[in-house]
């Protein structure tokens, strides 16, 4: 089990991205969600396999993540920072 939830991973990811992107928390904080400045949204959830992924609500793309429960939330952060720009 991870130090953290997903809902900080997706905060920590602002770090990485460009300026104008905002992060919520949903319900729990069991997933993050992030708009980019076009207001496109995003999800940052863990599918019922464990799976990590991050979805483009508006396309309906996914993108799963290399990561796993014991990653740390900043390697975490910059995985999401990477994958959400290629979806958008």
């Amino acid at each position: 089990m991870p130090a953290y939830t997903i809902w900080q991973a997706a905060e920590a990811s602002l770090t990485y991205l460009h300026e104008g992107w905002s992060a919520f928390p949903g319900p729990w904080a069991t997933t993050g969600h992030l708009r980019a400045w076009d207001f496109t949204p995003f999800t940052v959830a863990v599918a019922e396999t464990g799976v990590l992924y991050v979805r483009n609500d508006l396309l309906g793309d996914t993108v799963t993540l290399d990561v796993t429960a014991e990653t740390d939330i900043d390697t975490v952060a910059r995985a999401i920072a990477v994958v959400v720009p290629r979806l958008h």
